[in-house]
Order: C-alpha cells, then sequence, then structure tokens
C-alpha cells in the first residue's frame, strides 16, 4: 500500500504541474479524435484532456489499484470511458479494440513493461489504418539510476531501440526527437540523493523555468532530452 500511495502521490503532484502537461499533451492533441487507447491512464490528467479534445471513445488502461480506483472515480461513470485495470502486453480489452484505434497514447508507461516488445506490437495491432501511436519513454540509459528504481523502470532508451521496436511491429516511424532537456539536471542531481523522489518545491521551480525554456527548445529541437517520443503509424497518415 506505501508503494502505491507513494505512485498516487507523485502521479498528483505532476498533474499539478501544468505547463509539463500542456506540453506532453501538445505531442499528440492534433489526433486526438475518435477511439483512443491511452495505456498508462494514471489518475486521469491526460484522460481528460483527451476527452476534451473531442474524443468519441476512450479505452484508459491502468494496471495500479490505487490509480485506478482514482481514474474509475473521476470519469467512470462517463459513457465514452472505460477503464480496463490490465497490463500489456495481454490486455483483452486493448485486443477488442484490434484495427480499430486512431491514437493510442503511451507515455511513461513502456518502461515499466518486462516485455517492451510484445507491449508495441500488442498496441501497433489495436491501431487503425492511418492510426497514430505516440510514445514517450525516458532517454539515456547512462542516466539510469535511484529515480528509475524507485519508480519501476526496467530501462531508459536509446534511438537504436525505440527504432527496432517500432519497425519489429509492423509499423512506419513518422518521427523520433528528443524532449525536455530542462529536466536532464535535475533528474541527474535527484539520482544522487539517498532518497531521490519528487518535491513540491523542485516542480514549482521546473514549471517557472519551463515558461521560458519550452519556446526555445521548440524552436532549437536540441538533441538530448530527458525523454524520447516517437511517432508511429500502420502506414504514412493521408495528405
Amino acid at each position: 500500500m506505501a508503494e502505491a500511495f507513494d505512485e498516487l502521490w507523485d502521479l498528483e503532484r505532476l498533474a499539478a504541474a501544468e505547463g509539463l502537461s500542456a506540453w506532453m499533451f501538445s505531442l499528440f492533441s492534433a489526433h486526438a479524435k475518435g477511439t483512443v487507447a491511452e495505456v498508462g491512464a494514471g489518475i486521469g490528467t491526460y484522460s481528460s484532456r483527451l476527452l476534451d479534445a473531442g474524443v468519441e471513445r476512450l479505452l484508459a488502461i491502468e494496471p495500479d489499484p490505487a490509480c485506478a480506483d482514482t481514474l474509475a472515480r473521476r470519469m467512470g461513470a462517463d459513457p465514452r470511458v472505460t477503464v480496463a485495470r490490465e497490463t500489456l502486453p495481454n490486455s483483452p480489452a486493448l485486443a477488442q479494440l484490434a484495427g480499430r484505434c486512431d491514437l493510442i497514447v503511451c507515455q511513461n508507461v513502456l518502461e515499466h513493461i518486462a516485455d517492451d516488445d510484445d507491449a508495441v506490437k500488442a498496441m501497433a495491432a489495436a491501431l487503425a489504418p492511418g492510426g497514430r501511436m505516440t510514445l514517450l519513454v525516458p532517454a539515456h540509459p547512462w542516466l539510469y539510476g535511484g529515480l528509475d528504481r524507485r519508480y519501476g523502470h526496467f530501462r531508459r532508451y536509446d534511438r537504436e531501440r525505440l527504432t527496432r521496436l517500432v519497425s519489429e511491429a509492423g509499423l512506419q516511424l513518422l518521427r523520433l526527437h528528443s524532449f525536455n532537456a530542462l529536466g536532464v539536471p535535475g533528474w541527474w542531481v535527484k539520482n544522487l540523493a539517498r532518497e531521490p523522489g519528487l518535491d513540491e518545491r523542485s516542480l514549482r521551480v521546473y514549471e517557472a523555468l519551463l515558461k521560458l525554456w519550452r519556446p526555445l527548445e521548440e524552436r532549437l529541437q536540441p538533441p538530448f532530452g530527458l525523454s524520447l517520443v516517437v511517432q508511429a503509424a500502420l502506414h504514412p497518415p493521408e495528405g
């Protein structure tokens, strides 16, 4: 229960980081339509944004009991939403959507899954022709440390591994880019702590800096960042 509470508490803190949440949502907001599967929906931070954007059907997959309870309480009454307390790669709810998803969102989740190969293949199988998949994962294996271990990360990723995962799942890689260079120094420093974790003061400082940093990163597109973002499709989208 303590670990579940810690995860729920950290997600609540991150949800309050409005600047970061908006930035992450912007990575896939243009494709938020029709039927969407969110793998690792947490407490619904992005689920609510997807629904506000006009998604017609949302499958929110969340295995953590405490997070799933919060998710179900917040939006379980919405007829557009199905909450599935399942894990990938073996998610019956996702398998039922085979070939029908217009968008699959998987942010800061793939690193928690031991069999990431089959997890990506399961997501790919759910996509409709032309459907998009957005993956956001922690970058730089050399940065793996105490924070990653605390949050149950099996790994951090490099571009080669992500390219292989997408290719072997039968998807076309549309874009692979670095994201959130601002977060690298803070993550590295937190890794050095005896009990690494997020704290409200650090997030407030980050949010203040992000107002200046985001437009710079979007313009300069630095070749490094705390995360890597994959945009892939079952085949190239029309137009």
